[in-house]
């Protein structure tokens, strides 16, 4: 991982008002496997942990049955959110009668301590006169006209009849994310600014597989169950499309601005000291880079192919050296592209059977049979849909140096592909530059990484 700051413990307290999980995660590991039935609060630890980076989901952490999260790093710092116990009976409250009882959230407080002696803490609260009430419902007024027109009358009294001070969270808390973002965002603006700064550098990037995959369309819609998933395989090849054709536009920028100064580079550099073999060599190299992006629909790899005389004067050597160069100036705009999209059809052709994936700067990608036959995406099973989603997202849209949270990946997916994961993950990750925190309740993702396998439930306390 690339950041200097690294998850290295996690520990919530009064998970589901009974659990107690610790994972530990040390900096020199690249993935970490939580491991546990249903109902030990695996993914709500994940939702914790995502909650925290910025922007800070504040609702979510309303949400979350917890009394204690702290999360420690590789820089001596730790982060603490803590929530009043839910069983002291004076810390609860009823929104309405037959509401569930529910914690007071003017109690939800942040405490930052170090790296060294720092220490801030601070509450979400909103600050809330007759004036900032008003422009707090304007905002709602604008935005959400939908959530107004069912609640209006007591969401305006919430905000209009505030005295001091406004538990935001307590909105949020009964309103969640029906709350247009805006309002929602407007507790960050108070948050202190080096704590703003510090949870700006926890870069999470989860992957929850029902909601990737569409997974929660209900059952009584007839053959509607799996076009959530192939919907997403079709974005993803819109959105490689998109990325080839940015590839190739800041390739274009490049070669114009070497072409326009080779001429006045060739007469500066008139000489070069380079063997007739170093030529023959960076040329030959260049050219199996270009194959390789042939592959990729990125470059003819018939173009640019000169030939090179089997004698080379000292002038020859320095046109040649010149033009090299610029030749791995250009090729080198699409190397990081080329690894990716390498990485992608190794892992996924390994898994389809008598069909591979085959890159198209058009469409993205495109599914073929083995016999030549283009075929329709939604020919893949739902495993193999699986499949190529979780590794593009993987690849494509993780920010280097994040945090990745996979809950459950094993859905859909062969117990034989389930025992390859983590190997696949380690190969993406070692690209892209991420650590990982697995959760699952299937023991074949762990396969020989068991000693990575942190065990959560009643029995692991």
């Amino acid at each position: 991982m690339d950041s200097a700051r690294a998850l290295t413990q996690v520990k919530v307290t009064g998970l589901l008002g009974r659990f107690t999980h610790t994972v530990n995660f040390p900096a020199t590991d690249e993935f970490v496997i939580v491991h546990g039935p249903n109902g030990v609060g695996k993914t709500m630890l994940l939702d914790l942990i995502s909650a925290v980076s910025w922007p800070v989901d504040f609702s979510k952490i309303a949400r979350v049955p917890f009394r204690i999260l702290q999360m420690c790093f590789s820089d001596g710092s730790q982060l603490t959110v803590e929530k009043p116990d839910v069983e002291n009976g004076h810390e609860k409250d009823q929104v309405s009668p037959g509401d569930a009882p529910r914690t007071t959230p003017a109690s939800l407080s942040f405490l930052l301590e170090g790296p060294g002696p720092a220490r801030i803490m601070w509450s979400p609260k909103l600050p809330v006169g007759r004036v900032e009430a008003r422009r707090a419902f304007m905002r709602l007024e604008a935005s959400s006209a939908e959530l107004l027109s069912r609640n209006q009358r007591l969401l305006r009294n919430q905000l209009m009849h505030a005295t001091d001070e406004v538990a935001a969270l307590d909105l949020l808390a009964q309103w969640g994310d029906e709350l247009p973002e805006a309002l929602r965002d407007m507790l960050s603006e108070f948050m202190p600014a080096k704590m703003r700064e510090y949870l700006t550098s926890i870069v999470v990037h989860s992957i929850d597989t029902h909601r990737l995959l569409g997974l929660s369309v209900p059952e009584d819609r007839p053959g509607r169950r799996q076009r959530p998933a192939l919907m997403k395989v079709e974005e993803f090849a819109q959105d490689l499309a998109r990325r080839l054709a940015k590839e190739l536009a800041e390739n274009s920028r490049t070669s114009q601005e070497l072409d326009r100064t080779y001429p006045q580079r060739l007469l500066e550099n008139p000489a070069v000291d380079v063997s007739e073999q170093t030529i023959r060599e960076r040329y030959d190299a260049q050219n199996e880079l270009r194959r390789q992006l042939g592959d990729i629909s990125l470059v003819d790899e018939r173009s640019s192919v000169i030939e090179i005389p089997e004698r080379m004067e000292g002038w020859q050597r320095a046109v040649l050296w010149t033009y090299l160069r610029d030749t791995e100036a250009k090729l080198a705009t699409f190397q990081d592209t080329l690894d990716r999209v390498s990485r992608l059809r190794e892992i996924v052709n390994s898994r389809f059977l008598f069909k591979h994936l085959e890159i198209d700067r058009e469409r993205g990608f495109r599914l073929v049979s083995d016999d030549g036959q283009e075929l329709e995406l939604a020919s893949l099973s739902s495993g193999e849909q699986h499949e190529l989603v979780l590794v593009y997202d993987l690849l494509f849209n993780v920010p280097r140096g994040a945090l990745v949270l996979i809950d459950e990946p094993e859905i859909s997916l062969h117990v034989s592909w389930q025992k390859g994961f983590i190997s696949d993950l380690r190969k993406i990750a070692s690209l892209v530059r991420f650590r990982t925190i697995v959760a699952t309740h299937s023991p074949q993702i762990a396969g020989k990484w068991a000693d990575r396998m942190v065990v959560l439930g009643p029995d692991a306390e």
